[in-house]
């Protein structure tokens, strides 16, 4: 199904959707083939629930950007996910759950924006974060460092590292956002 983001689409929007131009959307809706609701200004509007209908399948929006988030415990892993897809119903984010699965799933997807916990139990997340910078594909990818632990040493070695921000465990909703529509959305 569509990802929430219009309860009801226009016919540019439908065509962009099926692959048809416009007029074959009005067309369609002409001969009664997609039903439509008519607005007070006389324009068609369909919901989501009637295309779906007319191709006999579930829609699937196009994610706009994805979010690498790497982090060894799943709870927190799990909850920055549901935020983002909460905040941010166009995005998706993707769990590595090592700093070596995250070496070959950010060379893979390219991220707009990757969260990365220092401590990990295979390899630590200045290790990552330097792999990560010294890779073409994924050098200027802005990194969000992340620890339960607010050492100063630690912070000013990640930033040192490559790391654009440093954020402490558990991060705030707010503060969350805030980082994303800096980094992605500015």
């Amino acid at each position: 199904m569509l990802n929430k983001p219009e309860k009801l689409l226009t016919p540019a929007k439908v065509g962009e959707l099926l692959g048809v131009s416009p007029i074959t959307v009005r067309f369609w809706a002409k001969e009664g083939r997609l039903n439509f609701i008519t607005t007070p200004g006389g324009h068609r509007r369909f919901e989501r629930t009637e295309i779906e209908r007319f191709l006999g399948c579930k829609l699937v929006a196009k994610k706009e950007k994805t979010i690498v988030i790497v982090e060894d415990d799943q709870q927190h892993a799990d909850l920055l996910v549901e935020f983002i897809e909460v905040l941010y119903p166009n995005f998706e984010a993707k769990v590595a759950y090592s700093g070596f699965e995250a070496g070959s799933m950010i060379e893979k997807i390219k991220p707009s924006l990757i969260f990365l916990d220092l401590v990990m139990p295979d390899i630590d997340g200045i290790a990552v974060c330097k792999h990560i910078r010294s890779n073409n594909t994924s050098k200027k990818t802005p990194i969000i460092a992340m620890s339960g632990s607010s050492q100063q040493e630690n912070i000013d070695d990640v930033i040192a590292s490559g790391a654009n921000k440093f954020l402490m465990k558990p991060i705030r909703l707010s503060v969350l956002k805030d980082v994303i529509d800096y980094y992605i959305e500015g």
